[in-house]
Order: structure tokens, then sequence, then C-alpha cells
């Protein structure tokens, strides 16, 4: 099966929503994460893109269903984006959007610092999620249960146009030259819908 991978960032409470449309149009089930929208216009803000509390939902879909589950999600009331991402090594060839995602995950603390580097490149926002890492053998322990560095992620769609200056504005900050610090990667959107 070929698939695609369905991201919606929406309001607080409304992914649920968005996950039940979904489902409808025959996605499987996803994940809902926290997080909070970094624009700063008040246009963004507006449009429910400013500084607010956000759910990020993550769906593995079929590549056939793509349409149908975004008609689906398009009829949920509330201020967010769906985008849906190519998954393995498809070509670009058949993409329908200009657009890519680009992600960094991080060391708690850096993601705003990456967002400030990203705007001074062009970006207009973005959505932090909280995580933390994964454990390892070696990971210092208390009361035998691993200590494991809290994460930050920080996803960016943007113009491709805007990609490479985004990514070189990121990659400049000291405190992600660091080995260790911070992993950033951009993969292509093939469809992109705003909702609200």
């Amino acid at each position: 099966m070929r698939g695609k991978m369905m991201i919606a960032i929406v309001n607080k409470g409304d992914a649920g929503k968005v996950m039940a449309a979904a489902r409808s149009a025959g996605a499987p089930g996803g994940t809902i994460a926290n997080a909070k929208g970094t624009a700063t216009s008040s246009i963004l803000a507006a449009l429910g893109f400013g500084d607010s509390k956000r759910e990020v939902l993550y769906s593995m879909i079929e590549e056939n269903l793509e349409k149908s589950i975004g008609d689906a999600v398009s009829t949920v009331k509330t201020k967010g984006i769906v985008v849906f991402l190519k998954s393995g090594l498809e070509g670009e060839d058949s993409m329908n959007s200009d657009l890519v995602m680009i992600q960094v995950i991080c060391e708690a603390g850096y993601a705003e610092d990456a967002m400030m580097a990203a705007r001074k490149a062009g970006a207009k926002g973005g959505s932090i999620i909280n995580a933390h890492g994964t454990a390892k053998e070696d990971d210092t322990k208390f009361f035998g249960y691993p200590i494991v560095a809290e994460k930050e992620m920080l996803i960016i769609v943007e113009d491709r146009a805007k990609a490479e200056a985004i990514e070189e504005s990121i990659r400049s900050l000291d405190c992600l030259k660091q080995k260790g610090k911070a992993i950033m990667f951009t993969m292509p959107v093939s469809s992109f819908k705003t909702l609200g």
C-alpha cells in the first residue's frame, strides 16, 4: 500500500472532530499531540494561527483516499490547516503543491529560537509540540526510571522557494550547531487545505 501522512494542525479540542471526519472517509485512526501556535501577525492571528493552544493530528492514510478524506475534514468547523505528505521515496513530479513542511526536533527551549531564525528568512509562523526523547540503556536513572531529555518539535509549512533560506537561517543558530542538540528535515507537501 502506498500511503500518505495526513497532518492537521487545529484549535485545541478540535483534532478529535477532524479525526472523526477523516474516519468517515476511510482513515484508520491517528495520534493527537498538544502544541502551540507561533504566528505573530494580526492577520494570521485572526485566522486562528496566533500564539494559541493547538492540537496536531497525525494519521497514515491510503494514498487513494487523500481527496475524499481532504473533502471530509474540510467540513469541520475549526481554524487550522491540513497537509498531506507522501511517504517513502516517491518522486515529487506528481506534487500539486509548492509547499514543504520543515520540521526541527530540538532540546526543549530551542524551538522558539529556531522559529525566530525562520521568521528572519521569511517564514510566517509554525507550531511547537512538546515531546521527549527515548530512553537508552546508559541514561541516568532516578529511582530506577531513566531520565530522558525534554524535546520540542517545530513544524513550519512554507513555500518551497523559501525553504532553503529558512533552513540556512535555522542552521546558523549557535545552540543548534552542537552535536545532538537538534535535527532538521524537510518533506514535500502533496496537498494543503485551510480549515475554517
